[in-house]
């Protein structure tokens, strides 16, 4: 069975409870640092939940875990003490970070997201030069954003689907790029952004390393509440993600105004952390459609609805809220956006569509046949069993670490863009920071 931290919906196995009980001592004196641009809040967002899975094999490769943000501290950001991490408070722009970062002297530092490279990654260069740095893009934001704008586009010409090419030839992947090209690995959540780095931006199959989100063990079926236990639709994401927030205005305006007439009584409830006034503003218990806000434990609440939707119509990587409807047994409906790097578009057992009229009528179909309800949480099952357990993954990862310690320099030897990025006419971005040190640094 798997487990969850409660009240958040982390996944976590037996291996994991076990090395909590560890004292320091029994470490290897290996040091990891991972710079956040967030601190990890498993509850509230998938990319809290995949940076404990990170951490958590960097562990069992032998490592002590340090984490280091900028951000400010929040309520919901997870204890990391509890399970052995140090934590320390960093700035942006500030020296300081030199003599700290030299002090601890990590073998291994990743970064969260290609911002965190463009922040810190100098100082670390010039500190550590020794140290392997992965960079995880949690998604790929140049994709993302390019999606977003030509949703806006669509939206602008109110056309129908499919949306617009996405023009992936932006600032942003100048940037992410060249921050992969500074580092000696990539760490990707999704097959699809990396045959589209390796066939578009000719990125080296060697530099991408794959790792989805991981569950330790399978949900047991006969554990899950039934078909006649469950009512109602679902929703759930953050909404500080752009994606989430355009989802569910989306299916506000467009899908349930279809579903409703044909669904007497049943209602759709919409949970995400960071709802802002305009999301509150969506909150219409009348039509049936509510905004409940963050949502403690997914696992448990979803586990009461009888369809979770995810109804994206842009976003990147693989999405939190369709592997916490497999993990629950809650059937999911999915956009093809949203199913992209999940499964294979072919097993989920309903069509994927982002037509309002055809995703209106799957919800309506399977809300209301057993038969064919059962059979979509079957595939979500599956999907489970072939794409995300842990035992599936975490062996080539912890491996491809020992490679990276051990091979760096003929590794920096091969990254040639690597090398041409790290001469200093191409540090814009280091000596900005230095600039702003120094405009900010109080007069004598």
């Amino acid at each position: 069975m798997y487990r969850v931290y409660s009240p958040t919906s982390v996944y976590v196995g037996e291996h994991l409870s076990q090395q909590m009980t560890r004292t320091s001592s029994s470490f290897s004196s290996k040091c990891a640092l991972f710079i956040a641009k967030n601190w990890p809040e498993p509850a509230s967002t998938a990319a809290g939940r995949r940076t404990l899975d990170i951490l958590d094999l960097c562990r069992e490769a032998g490592y002590q875990i340090h984490i280091a943000s900028p951000a400010d501290a929040s309520p919901f950001q997870h204890d990391l003490t509890d399970l052995g991490y140090q934590s320390h408070s960093i700035a942006v722009n500030d020296s300081a970070f030199d003599a700290w970062i030299a002090s601890l002297a990590p073998q291994l530092v990743i970064y969260d997201r290609f911002v965190m490279e463009e922040q810190f990654g100098w100082r670390v260069r010039e500190q550590c030069p020794d140290a392997a740095t992965l960079l995880d893009t949690s998604d790929f934001h140049t994709l993302r954003e390019a999606r977003h704008q030509a949703v806006r586009q669509h939206d602008r010409e109110n056309t129908p689907p499919p949306w617009p090419a996405p023009d992936l030839f932006t600032a942003t992947a100048e940037r992410e790029l060249a921050a992969m090209a500074r580092c000696d690995c990539v760490v990707m959540i999704s097959r699809v952004e990396i045959d589209l780095l390796q066939s578009v931006f000719k990125v080296p199959t060697e530099r991408l390393l794959y790792l989805p989100f991981l569950i330790p063990d399978l949900p047991d079926p006969n554990a899950w509440r039934s078909y006649a236990d469950r009512q109602h639709l679902m929703m759930i994401g953050g909404f500080k993600h752009a994606p989430n927030k355009d989802a569910v205005a989306w299916f506000r305006q467009t899908v349930w105004p279809l579903i409703r007439p044909q669904l007497a009584g049943v209602e759709c409830h919409v949970y995400g952390a960071y709802a802002d006034h305009a999301v509150q503003q969506w909150h219409a218990p009348r039509q049936g459609f509510s905004i409940k806000g963050r949502c403690d434990n997914a696992l448990e609440t979803l586990s009461h609805y009888r369809l979770n939707v995810a109804p994206l119509r842009f976003g990147a990587g693989q999405k939190g809220k369709i592997l916490e409807g497999w993990l629950s047994g809650t059937p999911t409906v999915t956009t093809p956006i949203g199913a992209e790097s999940m499964v294979d578009s072919d097993a989920l057992g309903y069509p994927l569509s982002d037509e309002p009229e055809q995703l209106a009528a799957t919800l309506v179909q399977l809300y209301s046949n057993q038969n064919d309800w059962t059979r979509v949480q079957t595939c979500g099952h599956d999907a489970l069993e072939q794409g995300f357990l842990r035992e599936h993954h975490a062996p080539r990862f912890i491996a491809a670490l020992h490679s990276l310690q051990d091979n760096l320099t003929h590794i920096r030897h091969q990254n040639l863009w690597g090398r041409i990025l790290w001469q200093s006419q191409h540090r814009a971005t280091e000596y900005m920071s230095r600039w702003i040190e120094a405009k900010n640094r109080p007069p004598n």
